[in-house]
């Protein structure tokens, strides 16, 4: 016995049209942003990073303008807040959770490279590294600690304007014996 196929009615027929609508955009958006950090030099050179792509590069691109603002990548890193607090009062000293002090939705760009580079990337030496300090601080800790030494990578390739070398942000303590 053949099923009747119920219509959708017309309030949700009209939502799912601008749903599509919307969607169209939002592809339009994301090959123009493609196209922008293709384009520039920049981008495309701290593009070559795991986990960095288009709207990172672009975001950081913004955000710093000249690499030589800063004279070190921890000059960078705290401008962008990825580096942690600190509350003390007298003799007590204690270390806080990152800063936050930059842009947020930078932040959030490399936070989201940070999980793309552990996601796809889970051989190469920086990312296992953040595996070793997810085993003793935890998943989200590990992640944002990568998020700040790919500041600190970015910023060397950038300043240097080298494309991203395996061995970049990881010391020869931590190379992984070949």
């Amino acid at each position: 016995m053949a099923r009747k196929e119920a219509a959708i009615p017309g309030y949700v027929q009209r939502v799912l049209i601008a749903i599509e609508a919307v969607t169209e955009q939002i592809h339009e958006a994301d090959e123009e942003l493609e196209t922008m950090a293709k384009s520039d030099v920049t981008c495309r050179l701290l593009m070559t990073a795991p986990g960095i792509g288009p709207t990172a590069s672009v975001r950081l691109a913004a955000a710093v303008d000249d690499v030589k603002r800063f004279p070190n990548a921890h000059k960078l890193e705290s401008y962008l807040g990825m580096t942690p607090g600190e509350s003390s009062s007298s003799t007590r000293k204690r270390r806080t959770g990152v800063t936050k002090a930059g842009p947020a939705k930078m932040r959030w760009a490399l936070v989201q490279s940070a999980w793309v580079a552990r996601r796809y990337y889970k051989d190469h030496p920086l990312v296992a590294w953040s595996f070793e300090v997810e085993k003793r601080r935890g998943k989200k800790v590990a992640v944002i600690a990568l998020a700040r030494r790919l500041v600190g990578v970015l910023y060397a390739m950038w300043r240097d304007q080298k494309p991203y070398e395996k061995n970049y942000g990881v010391t020869r303590a931590q190379t992984p014996a070949t």
